[in-house]
């Protein structure tokens, strides 16, 4: 691949056939079952691909056709995906973690004829819904057989529907070669669904072309990739748009090797894999250096001596480098000490001391915690991407150990342009941009101005050509693990219970979802303690239809009504969130305890003793 001339020339399906043809016995992925490493090579990859492929075929699904994939991040996810793209159609994630509610809008809106689910948990799920899902005709089982559901509806395992696939590919020599011959560049893929029951949803449609492109931007964050082996780990949902490109599709244009485990498993495996290409949301990042400096408080003492004494040199050398000075001799030497026999042996207990460099999206990371891990030895860059671009546009390309708060530069691709508007918004131009939002023209033509895309969010650049966010224009909240959710449909939610007259939901930058909540006149009348009793109901009235993502984990009862006089309101009553923020920061910050963020600023800045 020439990483600033990149063309695509083939399909997904057809780069998963030349890799197959030319490395048949070359290790394509792993994953993590009963606590030991597996391995698959590109020729057994292309075999699941072809019987699933075919097998789905046998069952009707045509060029274009949508299929729902629903599970953890595990080969057969992969194999499903790349077998929906075999056969022509477009493959749909869907989250574990959705509701029977979000499912079936989902599976309405794409009109997906087959869904493909994990265990009973998400089977029973559809089933649920089946009834409502008029184009859907094909329920299938990896790990359990499908319930019971409409008599239009049929239902298969993994395991059977592949074995129809290698009977379907007894009359052909190269079945798979023949089915994919028939895709063009320009097919839909994937569909990724920006919302689920947060209004009418989404869908961000990508084609092969502009997934290519967009793993070209990521395979741009480690050039190392095309001629060297890297290892990662894929723990995260490939439903979400940024572990797909990375654990799906961008192995299939360089030597990335993923192994995939539960959620559950990832700190284990993390140890095992040792990976050396990273790229997750901060929170996965905050927790595990707040778990190694907690190991660091419980050192013997002479131990606890040496780390300060590491963390006063790699202090002074992260300043130098944000200030584009070079450390002094003596310094350089220190700091290499420390690194040697303080923070790599410190890292390895996590399995992250072969990472050298590592990259950070989704969500707002803290700067205390890109500090802490560049004191530590770690580059920790920022990159920015969306769903409707699925890479990375702007990233701190080729530039090591970047000050915190910026995200970077364009891809050094002449092709990528990024541009302030008028009111300050970043307009990008791209090969990776979406093709559209599914069945949404209006929504498509509104996001574009005179062939430049408007990501919604607002910048500024430095004299240096740096750029940074200052900010959104949507009122959206992006949790610290990378999720965006409308806060608009929960709080109408819950303001159709008589007791409540404003709700604000909080959690931008934060681990999870709350709500500040503003009684109305009749509920204020009641004891404290019946109040909070029937609010708290109200609250998990509303959580009961959410998806985890977006369940509330906690309220606080506003102290007060919101004023236009302190700028809570604007003149006509409609509530500025950022205001109410800012003034009952203290009510919301009781609602998240001792942040993490917080522990590692001042680890940071203090010495250990």
């Amino acid at each position: 691949m020439d990483l600033i001339n990149f063309e695509p020339t083939r399909t997904l399906p057809g780069l998963l056939l030349d890799r197959a043809n030319r490395e048949p016995d070359a290790v394509a992925l792993r994953y993590w079952q009963d606590g030991a490493m597996q391995a698959i090579t590109w020729r057994t990859y292309r075999d699941r691909v072809q019987d699933l492929a075919l097998g789905l075929v046998a069952h009707g699904v045509r060029h274009g056709d949508r299929v729902a994939v629903m599970g953890s991040a595990r080969p057969e996810w992969v194999f499903a995906a790349l077998a929906v793209q075999s056969a022509g159609g477009v493959v749909i994630g869907v989250y574990p973690t959705n509701s029977p509610a979000e499912i079936e809008q989902l599976l309405a809106h794409s009109e997906a004829v087959a869904f493909i689910g994990e265990t009973t948990t998400e089977l029973s799920k559809v089933a649920e819904v089946a009834a409502h899902t008029p184009k859907l005709r094909l329920v299938v089982g990896i790990d359990a057989t499908p319930p019971e559901l409409p008599e239009v509806i049929k239902k298969t395992t993994w395991e059977a529907l592949c074995e129809e696939g290698t009977r379907y590919a007894d009359d052909s020599a190269d079945p798979l070669s023949e089915l994919v011959a028939g895709g063009s560049l320009d097919d839909a893929a994937v569909l990724f669904y920006t919302s689920g029951s947060t209004g009418v949803p989404k869908g961000v449609t990508h084609t092969h072309r502009t997934l290519q492109h967009a793993a070209q931007t990521f395979v741009g964050l480690y050039p190392q990739l095309l001629r060297h082996e890297h290892d990662a780990v894929g723990f995260l949902p490939l439903a979400h748009v940024a572990p797909a490109l990375v654990s799906v599709f961008a192995p299939l244009l360089s030597r990335l090797v993923v192994t995939y485990c539960r959620m559950g498993d990832y700190e284990d495996v993390l140890r095992s894999v040792r990976p050396t290409a990273v790229l997750w949301p901060p929170r996965f990042y905050e927790k595990i250096a707040g778990e190694l400096i907690a190991q660091t408080e419980v050192w013997p003492r002479l131990r606890r001596y040496a780390y300060g004494a590491a963390m006063w040199a790699g202090r002074r050398v992260a300043e130098r480098r944000w200030s584009h000075r070079r450390p002094s001799v003596p310094l350089r030497i220190a700091y290499a000490a420390a690194l040697r026999w303080v923070f790599l042996p410190l890292r390895a207990t996590a399995g992250m001391d072969r990472i050298r460099v590592a990259y950070t999206a989704s969500a707002a990371m803290p700067e205390s915690v890109i500090a802490i891990w560049q004191i530590w030895g770690l580059d920790l860059r920022e990159n920015y991407g969306l769903t409707e671009t699925a890479g990375c546009p702007i990233a701190h390309f080729d530039q090591p150990f970047p000050r915190p708060g910026f995200i970077g530069r364009e891809f050094p691709d002449p092709r990528f342009q990024v541009k302030v508007g008028d009111d300050g918004e970043m307009l990008l131009r791209a090969p990776l941009l979406f093709d559209g939002y599914w069945r949404n023209p209006a929504e498509t033509e509104a996001v574009f101005q005179d062939g430049w895309f408007r990501t919604g969010d607002l910048m500024e650049r430095t004299p240096r050509g740096d750029i940074r966010l200052i900010g959104r224009k949507k009122d959206v909240i992006i949790t610290r693990g990378g999720k965006t959710i409308h806060p608009q449909p929960i709080e109408t939610r819950l303001k159709e219970s008589l007791l409540i007259n404003e709700a604000i939901v909080v959690g931008d930058a934060r681990k999870y979802l709350t709500v500040l909540l503003e009684p109305s006149t009749t509920a204020a009348a009641q004891s404290a303690e019946v109040l909070a009793e029937r609010l708290r109901a109200e609250v998990a009235r509303v959580n009961a239809d959410l998806a985890r993502v977006e369940q509330l984990k906690d309220f606080r009862v506003l102290p007060r009504p919101l004023e236009v006089e302190r700028g809570e309101r604007t003149a006509n009553g409609k509530i500025k969130r950022n205001a109410v923020v800012s003034s009952f920061a203290p009510l919301i910050d009781d609602m998240y305890g001792a942040n993490d963020d917080a522990a590692i600023a001042h680890h940071v800045r203090s010495r250990p003793n």
